[in-house]
């Protein structure tokens, strides 16, 4: 019992929020200033893409193998569809003095099509 609650003493946890008005796949770079010109267009559906690693001491780079992931996410989001609307990318992490966990979740919504 000890253990565990002076492993929660250890515990540490982050968030970080982005949002995009819009986002053309071909051209998004996560760190980078996005703002295209676009047509006017309407949200559809909502989609949720979400991908998480862990690791175990220094093994490997969760947070590196999760930023590698962004741009997957967002090509494989609203399939047809060169442009997503109302993006937000929540970054998670947290760690503990053995684990570690990066998460990041890519909610959008697709333009409807007319």
């Amino acid at each position: 019992m000890k253990y565990l609650i002076l492993c929660l003493l250890f515990i540490s946890c982050t968030q970080k929020y982005q949002t995009y008005e819009t986002i053309k796949k071909s051209q998004f770079r996560k760190d980078e200033p996005h703002n295209p010109v676009t047509p006017k267009m309407y949200a559809g559906r909502k989609v949720v893409q979400e991908s998480c690693e862990g690791q175990f001491f220094f093994m490997r780079n969760a947070k590196k193998i999760t930023d590698a992931n962004l741009p997957a996410l967002v090509t494989f989001s609203c399939p047809g569809s060169e442009y997503l609307i109302n993006a937000k990318i929540t970054e998670t992490w947290w760690t503990t003095i053995i684990y570690s966990r990066s998460c990041i979740e890519l909610v959008s919504h697709c333009p409807l099509k007319k």
